[in-house]
C-alpha cells in the first residue's frame, strides 16, 4: 500500500527530520547512516490504508510524524483497536511480518497525516547485527507496544464494557477541545471491539446519569469525576 517517496540525499536531512525524535537522533552508527541513505520518507494523508489483510511487508517502517492505528476485524465487520504507533516508534506489524514472514490478518490505517521512514529489509538486518544503538531503540519501541497490548488484554478480560467506555471517554477528553469530543458511536464501537448499538445504549445511560450530553457527531463531558469513579467501580 505504501508508495515510494523521496530518499535521504544529504547528511543534513536526518538531523532535521529527527530534531524532535531524540530516540532516533541518538543513533550514531555508520550502518545507520548507510541505511538512511537508501531509505525513503513517505507522506500519507489521514485515512490511508497502510497495511491490508494478507499483504506481506517488503520494508521496515518507522513512524516519524502522526499516528497509525493498528486494528483487527471480524467477518461480521466488527473491529478492535490493538495499539497505535506514533512519532518515533516502530510499526511492529511490519516488523513481525518481516521477521516471521507472516501475513497475519491485522490492518493499519493512518489516523492522522503521517510521515513514514521505509527501509529496505537488508539494511534492517544489518542494523540488527551491527548497531547496538538501533537494537536498544528497537527493544524500547517494542516494549511500549507490548505494554499497550497487555493493557488491552487486561481490559477486555477483566473490565466490563461500561468501564472501558468510561476509560476511553476520559482519555479522549484530555486530547480534545475542552469537554467536547468529536467522534461517532461507530468509531467508539470500532475502538472497543463491539457494536454501535451497544455503544449507543451505554452512552444514553451515561447521559441519563448526567456524565455526558450527546450531540450529533460529538459528546460533551459534564462530569469527568463521575466517569473516573465509574472506571474503577465494581460492576455486578
Amino acid at each position: 500500500m505504501l508508495e515510494d517517496g523521496s530518499a535521504f540525499s544529504s547528511a543534513g536531512k536526518p538531523v532535521a527530520l529527527f530534531s524532535e525524535l531524540p530516540e532516533l537522533a541518538g543513533i550514531h552508527d555508520e550502518v545507520w547512516r548507510e541505511a538512511l541513505a537508501v531509505s525513503q520518507v513517505i507522506s500519507c494523508p489521514a485515512g490511508t490504508r497502510l497495511i491490508e489483510c494478507g499483504e506481506s511487508a517488503d520494508r521496515f517502517v518507522i513512524v516519524l510524524q502522526g499516528s497509525v492505528r493498528v486494528y483487527d476485524s471480524a467477518e461480521n465487520g466488527r473491529e478492535i483497536c490493538l495499539y497505535r504507533v506514533s512519532g518515533g516508534q516502530v510499526c511492529v506489524l511490519t516488523l513481525t511480518r518481516l521477521l516471521l514472514r507472516s501475513n497475519r490478518c491485522a490492518q493499519a490505517v493512518a489516523e492522522q497525516d503521517v510521515r513514514l521512514l521505509a527501509m529496505p529489509p537488508e539494511y534492517f538486518n544489518r542494523l540488527l547485527t551491527e548497531s547496538e544503538d538501533f537494537r536498544r531503540y528497537l527493544m524500547t519501541s517494542m516494549a511500549h507496544c507490548i505494554s499497550d497490548v497487555i493493557q488491552l488484554i487486561s481490559q477486555v478480560s477483566f473490565d466490563h464494557l461500561e468501564q472501558r467506555l468510561a476509560t476511553l471517554i476520559c482519555k479522549l477528553s484530555t486530547q480534545a477541545a475542552p469537554d467536547k469530543l468529536r467522534c461517532t458511536h461507530q468509531a467508539i464501537a470500532n475502538e472497543l471491539g463491539t457494536t454501535r448499538e451497544v455503544i449507543s445504549r451505554l452512552l444514553k445511560d451515561f447521559e441519563r446519569s448526567g456524565h455526558i450530553k450527546l450531540n450529533r457527531g460529538s459528546i460533551e463531558v459534564h462530569d469527568i469525576d463521575g466517569l473516573e469513579k465509574l472506571r474503577y467501580q465494581t460492576v455486578n
